[in-house]
C-alpha cells in the first residue's frame, strides 16, 4: 500500500514564509550596496584628462591677421554708418582687442555729420565702441552750419567713445574750431552738448565773429 506524500504543517509554512519575508527585507540595501560600489570603481579606474585635454589660457599673440582691408556698416535703412580703413589688423583673444595699423574711420551721425580719424595706429575693442588712436591722432568733425564750423583735434594720444560720442586725452592736445584755436595739457570733451574742459596751461586764440 502506497503512503501519500505528507503535507506540510501549517506551523512550518509559517516559519519559512516569515524568513523569506525577512530575507526579502535586505534585498533593497544589498542593490543599493552594490551600486554604491560599483560607482566607486568606476570613479578610480576613469582614465585621468591629459594636459592636452585642458583648456589652455587666451594666448597673447594674435589668432588671425587682416591686410590692406575695408570695413564698412550700414543702418537697417541701407544708409552707411561707419567706414574703416586700414594696412594691417591683428586680433588679439586675451584682451578681445584689435590693433591696426594706419586706420582710416569715418562715421556718420543721424544728423548727417561726419567724423573721420586717423593715427599710426588704434586699438579698439570687438564691438568698435571703444577706440584709442594712438600717434599723430587727428579727430576731424564736419560742421554743420556758421554757429557749428568744423572741429579738428590733434594730440598723439586720443580716447573715442563711439556709443556716448566723447573723447579724452591725457597727452597736449590742439583743438582748431572755426577760426579759433585752442590748446591745452589734456582735454575731456562731450560733442554731443559742444562741451570742452582742458586743463594745464591753456591757450586760447578767440577771433571775433564779423557782424553784417
Amino acid at each position: 500500500m502506497n503512503n501519500l506524500p505528507r503535507l506540510p504543517s501549517p506551523l512550518s509554512v509559517s516559519v519559512w514564509r516569515k524568513r523569506l519575508e525577512k530575507t526579502s527585507a535586505f534585498i533593497p540595501m544589498l542593490l543599493l550596496a552594490m551600486l554604491l560600489w560599483a560607482s566607486f570603481w568606476l570613479l578610480r579606474n576613469a582614465p585621468q584628462a591629459t594636459p592636452s585635454q585642458i583648456s589652455a589660457p587666451p594666448s597673447q599673440e594674435p589668432d588671425y591677421f587682416a591686410s590692406d582691408f575695408i570695413l564698412k556698416t550700414y543702418s537697417l535703412q541701407g544708409k552707411l554708418k561707419s567706414f574703416l580703413q586700414g594696412r594691417t589688423s591683428a586680433h588679439y583673444p586675451d584682451t578681445l582687442t584689435n590693433l591696426i595699423e594706419q586706420p582710416v574711420v569715418h562715421s556718420v551721425s543721424s544728423s548727417g555729420r561726419i567724423t573721420t580719424a586717423v593715427a599710426k595706429r588704434s586699438l579698439s575693442n570687438e564691438d568698435g565702441s571703444e577706440i584709442q588712436l594712438m600717434g599723430q591722432a587727428v579727430v576731424y568733425k564736419q560742421g554743420l552750419s556758421q554757429q557749428d564750423p568744423d572741429i579738428t583735434l590733434r594730440s598723439e594720444f586720443i580716447h573715442l567713445f563711439a556709443n556716448t560720442d566723447k573723447l579724452l586725452t591725457y597727452a597736449p592736445v590742439k583743438i582748431e574750431r572755426g577760426k579759433n584755436r585752442f590748446e591745452g595739457q589734456n582735454l575731456k570733451a562731450d560733442n554731443l552738448n559742444q562741451r570742452f574742459f582742458l586743463q594745464g596751461r591753456v591757450k586760447a586764440l578767440l577771433v571775433p565773429t564779423q557782424r553784417p
